[in-house]
């Protein structure tokens, strides 16, 4: 124990037989000693508020000689040693140097690289960017390059940071996300599809089939799974949505095609169609129909696809653009969610994939028109602009 503990000991034993004194005396009536036992104890707490007041003083070692440049040196290599990340200067003269224990692991020399990679040594040399990400041994590396002057050198100190499991593991998430799309996308057509066909099959067993309800019915499923074989093809060489193939067409036809798989679909959800005259403009068919069929689908999944539901489909143009608009009376776009409806795979229903929307405005920015959602209205109401582009 140091002296400050041993005084700190002798002043509380002091304390408490003054205490004791001062009690017995007090209580004998010899008030001289009482008071006497008191200052005793009194001068024991002031001296321990004094010594808990005194600065300590801390011993302080002398001063030895400063440690030697190669001192500093071999301290500075393990410290970089440490590093997990490969790292490499690149001089004035263009020459590659590794620096620390993973850089020489990695190019499998001692200081000078003899042959290092032609677009690594590019990328460290391009003074116009500070980060790049390049491939060495079949691995992938985010680059971060430093200047620095040594011995009155220019010299460029690089850091490879390993990100080859990240991009694995983004490109899976990426692969994903494309599979849930095409899921999506050929399920949600092929379901009235489907149906649509078995309803023809259907007319064929009757004595007397009408004829011409079963034409528009064979005619609208050729023309949709036509449609779809494209879209399908189209996502599997590109894997993203291919720029429209404009052609002259009447969009009231497409919403009328897309209005009869709707009530085969829906046979119990009202569709309420507003189209008065032919809207014609310049567009690619196929994506417009999967985009307005996206929020068809959107809007029957909102109110249930029976019971009170309705859902209203309009047309119309002006001279600049045409136009359509789906609604429905279902709960309508939560305020917190408004923002956020046409981000990819963003849902609130439990089976949702997120993507329609997300495609139908795709689609639309595609044609160089726009998909929103109208604000102010009951239910959900999304409105699409396509310009018109002069035809021939």
């Amino acid at each position: 124990m140091g002296s400050r503990g041993w005084a700190a000991l002798l002043r509380g034993v002091l304390l408490l037989v003054a205490g004791g004194a001062f009690a017995v005396a007090w209580g004998s009536g010899l008030y001289a000693s009482a008071l006497v036992a008191a200052l005793a104890g009194l001068w024991a707490i002031a001296t321990g508020v004094v010594a808990a007041r005194k600065p300590q003083l801390v011993p302080v070692a002398a001063p030895g000689p400063a440690p030697d440049p190669a001192h500093r040196e071999r301290r500075l290599t393990a410290l970089l040693d440490l590093s997990p990340a490969p790292i490499v200067t690149l001089d004035g003269e263009g020459r590659l140097h590794a620096i620390n224990r993973a850089a020489r692991r990695l190019f499998g020399a001692a200081d000078l690289i003899a042959d290092p990679p032609a677009l690594l040594v590019k990328a460290i040399g391009d003074f116009a960017a500070q980060a790049a990400t390049v491939a060495i041994g079949g691995r992938s590396y985010a680059l971060t390059t430093s200047d620095f002057a040594l011995g009155g050198t220019q010299s460029r100190l690089a850091v490879l940071i390993d990100i080859d499991a990240e991009l694995k593991a983004a490109e899976a998430a990426t692969l994903r996300d494309l599979v849930q799309v095409l899921s999506h996308e050929i399920v949600n057509a092929l379901t009235p599809i489907a149906s649509l066909s078995r309803t023809a099959a259907d007319m064929l067993d009757e004595p007397a089939p009408a004829l011409a309800a079963l034409r528009d019915a064979v005619g609208t499923v050729a023309r949709r799974a036509e449609g779809l074989q494209r879209f399908g093809e189209a996502y599997r060489s590109l894997a993203r949505l291919p720029p429209p193939r404009l052609a002259p067409l009447d969009l009231r036809t497409v919403a009328t095609d897309l209005a009869r798989l709707f009530a085969t679909r829906w046979p119990d959800l009202p569709l309420v169609f507003d189209s008065a005259a032919p809207v014609r403009l310049q567009g690619d068919a196929d994506q417009l129909s999967a985009a307005l069929w996206a929020l068809l689908q959107n809007a029957a999944e909102a109110v249930g696809g029976a019971g009170e539901g309705r859902i209203g489909l309009s047309l119309w143009r002006d001279e600049r653009a045409a136009y359509w608009r789906v609604s429905d009376n279902g709960p309508g776009v939560a305020a917190g969610d408004r923002g956020a409806v046409f981000r990819p795979f963003f849902t609130t229903k439990p089976q949702g994939s997120g993507v329609g929307l997300a495609l139908a405005r795709q689609i639309l920015l595609g044609h160089g028109g726009d998909l929103v959602l109208v604000e102010g209205t009951s239910g959900a109401c999304f409105e699409a602009m396509l310009p018109i582009v002069p035809m021939g």
